[in-house]
Order: C-alpha cells, then sequence, then structure tokens
C-alpha cells in the first residue's frame, strides 16, 4: 500500500513540475533533447549582380533530433545595429531537416550533405530603398523558426553583409560638357579669352557625394548634389582640359579627363559654339 501511494506522489510531482514550467522542463532532460545544428550561409557578402542576390543556408544535424522549420524572417539592419523596419518581411518555409545518415551508435557518416534552402535577401525592392536612401551597406540577419522532432520551438540564425551598389561610378558613367562665353555674353570666347564653366552629367547621382572640377588646372568648385555644374573660371581660350573627379558614398573616387574646343557653325549667318563629348584620357 506504501508503494503505491508513493508512486502516486512521484507522478504528481512530475505532473506538477510539468505544468509549472511547460515543455521548457525536458529542455535539458536526456530524453527530450532539443534539435542542434550548424547554421552555414552562402555567400557572406552580397551585391547586386545577378548572381550574387540570394543566400543559400545550410542546415548540418549535430544531434539524432530533427526539425521542420515554417518561416524565415528577414531582419536588415544598419552597421550601428538600427533596424529598418520597413524592409523586414518573411518567408514562409516547409523544411525538414533530418539526417538519415546516423548510425545506431549515433555517430554522422562524414559525407553527409545538410539540408539546405535558398532565400531571395537583395529583391529588387530592398536594393530600391537602400539606393534612394543611399544605404551603402547593411547586415541582413536571417531567423528561421519552426519546432523540432522532440516539439520544442526552435530559431536558428545566420547573418549576411549586404551591400546595395556594385562598381559604383566607372567612368563610363560620367559624361563632361564645356560652355564658354565672352566677357560681354556671347556665345564664343572673346580673342582675348572669356569664362568657362563644366556640367558633369552621372548615370547614377544618387552613388555621388561629392565632385570637384577643375578646368585648365584651375579648380572650379565642388558640389554635393545634382546639377553637377561648376564655377565659372575665367580662361585664355575655349580650348583646354576640363577635369571632374567624382567621389562615391564609399569615399572612392573616379577621376575623368576631358579635351574641349570651340567649334564654331554658321546658323541664321551668325556663328555659335558647340561642347563635344569628354574625351577620356
Amino acid at each position: 500500500m506504501r508503494k503505491k501511494i508513493l508512486l502516486v506522489e512521484v507522478i504528481f510531482i512530475l505532473l506538477l513540475l510539468t505544468v509549472l514550467s511547460g515543455c521548457q522542463w525536458f529542455s535539458d532532460n536526456p530524453m527530450f533533447p532539443r534539435a542542434k545544428f550548424i547554421v552555414t550561409g552562402e555567400p557572406t557578402h552580397l551585391t547586386p549582380s545577378e548572381e550574387k542576390r540570394v543566400v543559400t543556408v545550410k542546415f548540418r544535424p549535430i544531434n539524432k533530433v530533427g526539425a521542420v522549420l515554417s518561416k524565415c524572417t528577414i531582419v536588415y539592419k544598419k552597421p550601428d545595429g538600427t533596424v529598418i523596419p520597413s524592409l523586414t518581411r518573411s518567408v514562409a518555409l516547409n523544411l525538414t531537416i533530418y539526417d538519415p545518415n546516423w548510425t545506431a551508435v549515433g555517430a554522422l557518416v562524414a559525407d553527409t550533405e545538410p539540408a539546405s534552402v535558398t532565400i531571395e535577401v537583395l529583391d529588387m525592392k530592398t536594393e530600391g530603398y537602400l539606393k534612394s536612401n543611399k544605404i551603402p551597406l547593411v547586415i541582413a540577419e536571417l531567423t528561421f523558426s519552426g519546432e523540432d522532432l522532440a516539439g520544442h520551438p526552435l530559431e536558428l540564425s545566420t547573418e549576411v553583409f549586404v551591400q546595395s551598389f556594385e562598381g559604383l561610378i566607372k567612368q563610363d558613367d560620367i559624361t563632361i560638357y564645356v560652355h564658354c562665353s565672352s566677357p560681354e555674353g556671347g556665345d564664343t570666347c572673346a580673342a582675348s579669352g572669356g569664362e568657362a564653366y563644366m556640367i558633369v552629367d552621372i548615370k547614377e547621382p544618387q552613388l555621388v557625394s561629392r565632385v570637384e572640377y577643375f578646368i585648365n588646372g584651375k579648380p572650379a568648385g565642388s558640389s554635393t548634389a545634382p546639377p553637377f555644374v561648376s564655377q565659372q573660371v575665367s580662361v585664355a581660350s575655349c580650348e583646354g582640359i576640363a577635369q571632374a573627379v567624382v567621389y562615391d558614398i564609399f569615399g572612392n573616387y573616379t577621376v575623368v579627363t576631358k579635351e574641349f574646343e570651340e567649334k564654331e557653325e554658321e546658323e541664321g549667318g551668325r556663328k555659335h559654339s558647340t561642347s563635344i563629348r569628354g574625351v577620356f584620357l
């Protein structure tokens, strides 16, 4: 009789612990282990190139407990840790992770191929937001959630760097136009010289942090936002060298040099000057 009472008490205590602590009571119980995985993502750095917009995440189990992942949540953070809420999104999954090559003694077969899933991290919406807000680099945190096959809730995470601009500013993306005028306001330089300024057209101006201008070696000011137009400088004649130094948002720079000269054409009995497209030196 006493043994029956003792058994009832033990069962009651076990039930009470289960009610008070829920399934967490089993979390460290060897009879109900949690699934454990090694999580890796490739590549670890994304750029807007076509082949580098997605991340393949691999899950290698390190114990016998498998899992089913139902969702991947992607959170984008600036390097200082600030979250960009408008970019947070979730991707539905139905991925079962279980290694069939566990042996009877619990050892993994060496050549086991881990389960994997491919997630588009640098989608067009994300790229557009980062470019329009001039955010060159973010960290994407991928959190995979679901349950392991022992009934425990499961979250697995990995991170990847996302660069919103690739190649930044190339010489072919920059065009220089030079305009000359005489002190009297004509369209051509006088025999004694005149004034000249330059206009720099850049294919993706949102990548630019600063443009510095030089005409015949003379500084002609700088700009930090479009339109990229230099100051006027005096020139001895309407020919010479125009140079633009274009800095991207990372601080890298591209130098474009153009030879310019006055080209006179007859139009309605009057001469006027036109500018030629840049010649890169």
